[in-house]
């Protein structure tokens, strides 16, 4: 059973483990599907107009040979719980630390990703902490959530009470990139008694009341023109996306497309000039979403947020948790960069470093990187 830092049994909730498996009928029909692929005439192959066509078909023959079996095989390696709290089922990857001293460490993806983005850094992590990866509900294993989908403080009580009450963690460290960093920004404002520090990747911060200074009149100029340009897919998620989301569950090549342009053009570049994000995650992640059909599902926290009053996080009113922050750049289709002082609006920063590679995903592009900033945001809770 599991317990809290004191030897404590925790009772309230139950984390029971189990076998995750990829559904064998929508991998044979997702086959049959990509055998019939139609594809548009190409617009131009330029990324300017959205997914190349010859892109794309490359992607839909890489798909077509990627094997399951061995993404099923990585998926038996990893130890899943599973938590129902408040009607909803929470699928986790639970990594037990190696060492004495080590102390437990949330990790939240974001969209389109999965709990998958972590793979490649919970080896690097677990000589120094317990992580804890919960799927967001909505998302990969686990269920769906009630219609209109969850704004993020709702999701962070959820991550809080699976930490204190299922798992027994009274306190502990938090990681968030994308809406995971929404999430873990919540946890933190909340339970400030249970969150000793929080580390966040690149974060969205909404624009606060006036006055600004030149660097966030400058900054949000450069958000209105990204914005324009690369947001439509948002805009989509937030105000109807039960339309792409029918696209989605229907057609691998509306998935592919869909999702395949963000993971690509928001991922740093290797040193070949390809997209760091490698093709083999690309699939795995197409197929985790096709087979546990959670494409249309996992669109919903735009939805929430926007149709929610007070979902953002209120400005000039941090909470007391220290928080690290690494700006992580290098983006094939850059991102507007936070200035640190907008951050300060928001959290009480004590760490903050800005970084030329790793993208929207630097577990994935710069897994070492990442670790290294974990190690250094929380060496002064070890003790915890």
């Amino acid at each position: 059973m599991p317990c809290d830092n004191s030897g404590v049994a925790a009772t309230a909730l139950h984390a029971e483990p189990v076998r995750v498996v990829l559904d064998r009928v929508a991998l044979g029909d997702l086959g049959r599907r990509l055998r019939a692929t139609r594809l548009a005439p190409d617009a131009g192959g330029t990324w300017a107009r959205g997914t190349p066509g010859g892109w794309l078909t490359g992607l839909v023959a890489d798909w077509q040979a990627f094997d399951p079996l061995d993404l099923q095989a990585r998926l038996d390696q990893l130890t899943h719980l599973r938590v129902e709290v408040d009607g909803i089922s929470v699928h986790l990857v639970h990594a037990p630390a190696t060492a004495a001293g080590s102390i437990p460490l949330l990790l939240t993806h974001g969209w389109p990703s999965s709990f998958l983005e972590y793979g490649k850094l919970l080896p690097l992590l677990t000589d120094a902490f317990t992580v804890v990866a919960p799927s967001l509900p909505g998302f990969g294993f686990s269920g769906p959530p009630p219609a209109g989908g969850l704004t993020h403080e709702r999701v962070a009580e959820l991550w809080y009470r699976i930490m204190a009450d299922a798992l027994g963690y009274r306190r502990f460290v938090a990681h968030g990139s994308d809406l995971g960093a929404g999430v873990t920004a919540w946890l933190a404002r909340a339970h400030p008694e249970a969150v000793a520090a929080i580390h966040l990747a690149t974060p969205g911060l909404a624009a606060p009341p006036p006055p600004w200074s030149d660097a966030l009149t400058e900054h949000f100029r450069e958000v209105e023109g990204w914005s324009a340009e690369e947001g439509g897919y948002a805009h989509m998620h937030a105000t109807k996306p039960a339309t792409i989301g029918a696209a989605l569950d229907d057609s691998p090549v509306a998935l592919a497309a869909w999702v395949g342009e963000k993971l690509t053009q928001w991922s740093s570049t290797a040193a070949d000039g390809r997209p760091a994000l490698d093709r083999d995650h690309l699939l795995a992640t197409l197929t985790l979403y096709w087979a546990t059909r959670t494409a249309a599902s996992s669109l919903l926290p735009y939805w929430a947020y926007r149709h929610t009053p007070g979902s953002a996080l209120p400005p000039d009113d941090p909470a007391p948790t220290p928080t690290a922050i690494d700006i992580f750049g290098g983006e094939i289709i850059p991102f507007p960069k936070p200035p640190r002082e907008l951050a300060e609006r928001y959290f009480n920063v004590v760490h903050w470093a800005e970084h030329g590679s790793g993208g929207h995903f630097p577990a994935v592009a710069e897994p070492r990187l990442l670790a290294e900033r974990l190690r250094a945001a929380f060496q002064p809770y070890r003790d915890i």
